[in-house]
């Protein structure tokens, strides 16, 4: 196997000899996480990192963190120095930090321009691969709520237009949505070294009971009173929770019955997704075509004698790790791509980053 390359940019230096590391990127975290580590012997110089220095790891030439070091941990004994380096991608920063913006609210601005206001200070970029209307819809009225980190606000948003919010290895915040993008099958005897099937109920139910409001004269807070308003109940089944456990969803903005069935439906299909992950470890961090493991790309699964003949599944997070024992190995997590592909859901405009309900009915 071709020996890989794994360097760490700090302003002008490479620091390169890493013995360990692990990259770990999902769609379902905004920032994108890495943890490199040495020995050496007790006498050997110090690696002159800080915590806090803007830094970018490559593997073999390809970037796969933009970011900053969070943590330097350093461990010494009578004959060992042990360095490790923690860090994030600059959207890391999006996760901790509060979101600030003049007056705290928007009008009539779509999301790309409420995600570029605030992540501007941060020195974040945002990509926008998202084509569909819905998600460029302007927002009447957009609020940051005291308290609120900025990916907290924009990860409310982006439910509201249906779209996923992450980063790219570039360290840009990424607007996307599902992918469709096909890699490669997976097969024992080809690329797979193992494979763990989960199933759980833990975050399952028989029922998915949508409670909400539709309104007929305008939208609640502007012209529509409590009389014009409209009680709206859809229920949903998940046949294969033979039990009794139902679970309520009270959707915060008013919407209609097929509006309600279709966040039902989102809602199941999500559990479904979560409540059967299939973790694959992959012989090593390439593609057939050279390139890196990456999420939100699908992949084909295909180990009959496990239940999983030519399955099209979404890889969800993928961590690249090397060990002393171990060598270079890729764990990817899959699940249906059905799971993420959430509907987007109405405004109001009431108080709150995007308004209040019209009253809700059982």
């Amino acid at each position: 196997m071709i020996s890989n390359t794994i360097e760490l940019y700090v302003g002008n230096k490479i620091y390169t000899g890493w013995t360990e590391i692990s990259v770990t990127r999902s769609i379902e975290e905004l920032s994108g996480q890495f943890r490199l580590g040495l020995t050496r012997t007790r006498t050997d110089k110090d690696v002159p990192l800080k915590e806090g220095q803007p830094c970018r790891v490559e593997i073999n030439s390809q970037v796969v963190i933009s970011g900053y070091i969070d943590t330097m941990d350093r461990t010494i004994d009578a004959e060992t120095r042990t360095i490790v380096a923690e860090g994030r991608d600059k959207t890391g920063d999006l996760v901790d930090c509060a979101a600030r913006y003049k007056s705290g609210q928007w009008r009539n601005a779509p999301l790309e321009t409420i995600a570029r206001d605030l992540c501007q200070p941060f020195g974040v970029s945002v990509v926008w691969s998202v084509t569909t209307q819905t998600a460029a819809k302007p927002f009447r009225v957009w609020k940051v709520e005291p308290g609120e980190t900025v990916f907290e606000n924009l990860a409310k948003a982006a439910r509201h237009r249906g779209v996923m919010v992450n980063s790219n290895a570039a360290g840009d915040l990424v607007f996307t949505t599902a992918g469709t993008e096909r890699l490669e099958v997976l097969r024992f005897g080809e690329n797979i070294k193992y494979i763990n099937m989960r199933a759980s109920w833990s975050e399952r139910f028989s029922d998915y009971i949508v409670l909400g409001s539709s309104t007929a004269g305008g939208l609640w807070g502007d012209e529509q009173t409590a009389h014009q308003s409209t009680g709206v109940r859809v229920d949903m089944t998940d046949t294969e929770i033979t039990r009794y456990r139902p679970t309520v969803i009270v959707a915060d903005s008013n919407q209609n019955s097929d509006e309600s069935r279709s966040r039902a439906d989102w809602e199941r299909r999500r559990a479904m997704a979560h409540g059967q992950p299939v973790v694959v470890e992959v012989v090593d961090w390439f593609t057939r075509d050279k390139a890196l493991w990456m999420p939100n790309r699908l992949v084909v699964l295909d180990v009959p004698d496990e239940g999983y003949t030519e399955r099209e599944l979404l890889i969800v997070q993928m961590e690249l790790s090397l060990t002393n024992d171990g060598g270079t190995t890729t764990k990817l997590t899959l699940m249906p791509a059905a799971g993420f592909d959430e509907p987007a859901q109405k405004e109001s405009t009431g108080a709150g980053g995007s308004g209040g309900s019209g009253g809700l009915w059982y």
